[in-house]
């Protein structure tokens, strides 16, 4: 495959930064937006940390095809279909500010809930990715409390978590499938 897929995840990331920075106003600069965990944060300069948390294989995608390569007998393996979270976390000057940050996000990802278009930032369209939904992932108290335990010295903050998904990862690897070149029906005919 002549697309560098190794990209795809660093791309959603840089997709939902991009979105974040030209619709609200406080994130303009990319400075203000850090990839890191809660607890690498430098609270001085960073607005908002947008951290990937977890990913898995999408469930509801497992039994995707094998890809033709043109008309030839190759094919490429079955895409994998991946499901990211992404936990967002404010810093401001004070607790309104953060509350206010909180509110406008998810303003934002319920208004524009689908990635698509020049919404994807790049190499994902080359991989097929036509669309790719951001909803929000309603944590109960105690997946909260134990996502908070993984940063340690870090007192747990109102956050958002948001799942993004499908994110089409496809497959470098082929393989061939001989064609059946010649049918034998055997048809006989009994007199």
């Amino acid at each position: 495959m002549a697309v560098d897929t190794s990209s795809v995840i660093r791309d959603v990331s840089m997709s939902l930064k991009t979105l974040l920075k030209t619709n609200i106003a406080d994130l303009y600069d990319d400075s203000f937006i850090s990839f890191g965990s809660p607890s690498e944060i430098d609270t001085a300069t960073i607005k908002l940390s947008m951290c990937l948390y977890y990913l898995n294989h999408s469930p509801s995608m497992r039994n995707s095809e094998r890809e033709a390569i043109g008309s030839s007998n190759e094919f490429y393996y079955p895409p994998a279909y991946l499901d990211l979270y992404y936990l967002m976390t404010p810093y401001g000057k004070d607790r309104e500010s953060e509350l206010l940050l909180l509110g406008r996000i998810f303003q934002l990802f319920h208004e524009h809930s689908v990635l698509s278009g020049s919404d994807l930032k790049g190499n994902l369209a080359a991989c097929g990715n036509e669309e790719i939904r951001v909803s929000y992932n309603n944590l109960t108290i105690q997946d909260i409390k134990q996502l908070w335990e993984v940063f340690p010295g870090k007192p747990a903050k109102v956050s958002l978590s948001y799942l993004v998904s499908p994110v089409r990862l496809p497959a470098e690897k082929i393989f061939t499938i001989p064609r059946v070149e010649t049918r034998d029906l055997g048809i006989h005919i009994i007199k």
